[in-house]
């Protein structure tokens, strides 16, 4: 279904990622959702490695690619290495912040301050009406 949404869109689609990596200014990482579990299957170890060789900026959103949420990057295969510019963490931050040490930003003002502090969820504050604040990696408690 999301292929055809693109599709409906006019996205183009590539069947070159190495090549598109290199025509473009940045790339967004957001291949898999936070709680992907499982074998990474092509293409996907390609173009995870593609992410973790390329000079392209690239911000992950929620969790890089091929990191696990809970134990953060892998020992091996296509994501051993792997660690994008950036990070922006949807609602708050995840436990695998503590291996991550590029800019780190938290974009959603989806908690109230009750349910926040009900599960002790770290939520940084927001200016006015902003919905992303950066959040420096070290400040962070999780």
């Amino acid at each position: 279904r999301l292929k055809k949404q693109l599709e409906d869109l006019s996205i183009p689609f590539t069947s070159d990622f190495a090549s598109s990596i290199s025509a473009s200014d940045f790339i967004v990482d957001a291949i898999f959702g936070f709680s992907f579990k499982g074998e990474v299957r092509e293409p996907f170890p390609a173009v995870i490695s593609a992410l973790r060789d390329t000079k392209v900026p690239v911000l992950a959103v929620d969790a890089p690619s091929s990191w696990n949420i809970e134990d953060g990057p892998p020992d091996s295969g296509p994501g051993k290495g792997y660690s994008p510019d950036a990070l922006i963490s949807l609602t708050a931050p995840k436990p695998l912040l503590k291996w991550f040490k590029g800019r780190h930003f938290v974009g959603g003002r989806f908690l109230s301050k009750t349910v926040a502090d009900k599960y002790q969820i770290d939520v940084p504050p927001y200016k006015g009406i902003d919905q992303v604040v950066e959040v420096p990696v070290d400040e962070q408690k999780l």
